[in-house]
């Protein structure tokens, strides 16, 4: 369901930005959300611990890209009985070469309009921008026309059980959003 509303959910004075915006609005459509499963896909500039923070305390599972250098890290050893010291956080950070020893799956997907050819690495783990929780992350290509693979973009959803498809697919759901978008600013001002 698309929710386009033209109306002053925020105040045209004082010092608003766009995450307080953001939350405005999911909090003037929640009761209409009300008892369905919600997947909030965002922009990558939405992709902050306050906004997703607040989509969760509301039952709302967030999909988005983020920073291709996000901090992510396995979950930590399981203590051993009677081991000393103060349990670990985290695991083992994940690198660019441990990232690069994932395996690689290929898939042909519905994206942007078309047949999307898309490869990728995916794996739970967790995110350090909020304070460890498990999420599921995607590495992602996609081929040009030209037929060459463009740079790596990371999806992050947190909802953990979906998989590396469905979350492709899900943020692939954005592309109606940018042609209204478009629509918005060129013909309605």
């Amino acid at each position: 369901m698309a929710l386009p509303l033209l109306t002053r959910l925020v105040p045209g004075i004082s010092n608003t930005g766009k995450l307080v915006a953001a939350k405005t609005l999911i909090r003037a459509v929640y009761r209409l959300l009300d008892g369905r499963k919600v997947r909030v896909l965002v922009d990558s500039w939405y992709m902050r611990r306050i906004f997703i923070e607040s989509m969760l305390a509301r039952g709302f599972d967030v999909i988005g890209q983020v920073r291709i250098d996000t901090r992510l890290y396995d979950e930590p050893p399981k203590r051993k009985k009677g081991q000393r010291g103060r349990p670990r956080k985290y695991g083992r950070k994940y690198t660019p070469k441990r990232i690069a020893h994932l395996k690689r799956s290929m898939v042909t997907l519905p994206l942007y309009g078309k047949e999307q050819e898309v490869r990728y690495r995916s794996k739970v783990l967790m995110a350090h921008f909020l304070g460890g929780r498990l999420v599921r992350v995607v590495w992602c290509e996609f081929k040009s026309e030209s037929g060459h693979w463009k740079k790596a973009h990371l999806l992050l959803s947190t909802d953990a059980k979906l998989t590396p498809e469905q979350i492709i697919e899900a943020y692939g759901e954005r592309w109606s959003i940018e042609s209204m978008f478009n629509q918005l600013k060129l013909s309605w001002g």
